[in-house]
């Protein structure tokens, strides 16, 4: 894919955190919220799922003998990425009856992970296996609507630093890693594990947001949304 491409796509998904703010602050409903969780969940489990499984056959069949669990090993970083945001999202819930020095660490914390986690996102930009420029829109869109659901629960958890400074690192980490991808490259097997990192936290991180504040989701529009967009990714990428 031309590199001219990837970056267009990356910038889109820089603009989800400079431009967030203003969808949170015109928005008098969180319907759009449920929305971007259908659509992201939507793109795991119809594209990236069925990428991880095969990309996990390939790297069994080619792994050597000396490698730890290769049967499971993108499944197992898939579940690494899920059981790492939902740590951080359990340990930043403990510590918000913490005044000072420990909420604030682990906020600060929680902005790195989630800036290294955009930078992936944005890395498969460039190496992930798109069959041609839509699938790498699809990607992209889905993307943008998932970390403006980042962007939405980083702001609603008492972020001063993110509102002024946070979501510009963020924004810029995308760029980095989008850059780290042009002037990089990695194995199969650490690509395929990268894929599966990225797929369970987008699962985490988009339960994050809906299932805690049930009442305040909106289970129609993350349904028809999740259904819609499965129909595009099935007609497209089928």
């Amino acid at each position: 894919m031309p590199y001219a491409y990837t970056f267009v796509a990356a910038l889109l998904l820089a603009c989800a955190y400079v431009f967030g703010y203003r969808l949170r602050i015109r928005s008098r409903h969180r319907w759009w919220v449920s929305i971007a969780g259908g659509v992201s969940v939507a793109t795991i489990f119809i594209d990236l799922l069925p990428e991880i499984s095969e990309r996990q056959a390939e790297f069994a069949a080619s792994a050597h003998d000396s490698s730890l669990f290769p049967e499971q090993a993108v499944y197992i970083a898939a579940l690494s990425g899920f059981v790492l945001f939902y740590g951080l999202e359990y340990f930043l819930s403990s510590s918000t009856s913490a005044e000072g020095k420990l909420g604030g660490l682990f906020s600060l914390f929680r902005i790195t992970a989630f800036a290294g986690y955009s930078s992936l996102i944005a890395y498969l930009l460039v190496h992930n296996v798109w069959d041609g420029a839509p699938s790498l829109v699809l990607y992209a869109l889905a993307m943008a609507f998932h970390l403006l659901i980042v962007d939405y629960s980083l702001s609603g958890k008492h972020y001063g630093f993110y509102e002024s400074h946070g979501r510009w690192v963020l924004a810029l980490s995308v760029m980095v890693g989008w850059a780290a991808g042009v002037l990089t490259s990695i194995p199969e097997p650490l690509l395929a594990r990268i894929t599966g990192f990225v797929s369970g936290g987008v699962i985490m991180n988009t339960l994050v947001v809906e299932l805690p504040e049930g009442h305040e989701g909106r289970f129609w529009p993350f349904v028809l949304s999740a259904a819609a967009y499965s129909l595009i990714l099935i007609a497209v990428l089928g």
